[in-house]
């Protein structure tokens, strides 16, 4: 770190009703925005009775969920160009990098990165952007050594969903028509939101230009009209 230019920022400071020059605060600091996972109900059954749907092949013709969930959102930071790494000047960072979204002592925009370049080893490098207007003008590193910056950024959201113990969720999808007949898939999801405790294909026989009524699992459906690519539709009753 010993060929690392060091810049200080001086702050003016009011005291007594005078402007006194001092170092005050040399370089601002990253807090972060994070906050806690929030507890969500999730009994919901989907979509609305006695309403006309289609959806495609592959698709949830119905489903209910039970139990809740942890919820967690959280807002991150995108650089939208890269940072290169120079030798006594500043670590780099590549375009794409992501990280969370935190904010100086002023109110600014922070993010800190923990695995810049640097020599032949990573640091960690923290941009501002105090204005807020979508430009990191500031970087810090090792402590107390800062660069000039004008790196454009992008924020998004994310939305984090985490099962607890209790939380349930049944499905009903479409798979399709063969040999005459309009086939389904039934599934199951216990604490694991993506991948299924118990799957079960089913058919029913299709009937041309007629309505088809059919029930499974304490659900009623109405089938109005079911093609290769999808089907047409309106729930009657939900899932027990």
């Amino acid at each position: 770190m010993n060929r690392i230019k060091r810049r200080f920022l001086p702050v003016f400071c009011w005291v007594a009703g005078s402007v006194i020059v001092s170092a005050c605060s040399s370089l601002p600091v990253y807090q972060n925005l994070s906050s806690d996972a929030i507890v969500v109900n999730a009994k919901k059954n989907s979509p609305e009775l006695a309403d006309e749907f289609t959806v495609d092949i592959g698709d949830n013709l119905l489903t209910k969920v039970s139990g809740s969930y942890l919820e967690q959102k959280t807002q991150s930071v995108s650089l939208l160009t890269h940072i290169k790494f120079i030798y006594d000047e500043h670590p780099g960072l590549s375009k794409g990098k992501t990280t969370l979204l935190g904010m100086s002592r002023s109110g600014g925009n922070a993010a800190c990165f923990n695995d810049a370049e640097y020599d032949d080893g990573l640091v960690k490098f923290c941009l501002f952007d105090e204005n807020k207007d979508g430009y990191f003008e500031l970087g810090t590193f090792a402590g107390d050594e800062s660069v000039t910056l004008n790196i454009p950024y992008n924020i998004f959201s994310d939305n984090s969903k985490t099962p607890e113990k209790g939380y349930f969720r049944k499905t009903l999808s479409y798979k399709g028509l063969s040999n005459g007949k309009i086939n389904f898939n039934y599934a199951e999801y216990s604490s694991n939101m993506a991948k299924a405790t118990f799957s079960q294909d089913f058919s029913i026989q299709n009937k041309e230009g007629a309505h088809i009524l059919f029930n499974f699992k304490g659900a009623e459906i109405k089938i109005k009209q079911a093609t290769l690519l999808n089907v047409t539709y309106e729930v009657i009753q939900y899932f027990k």
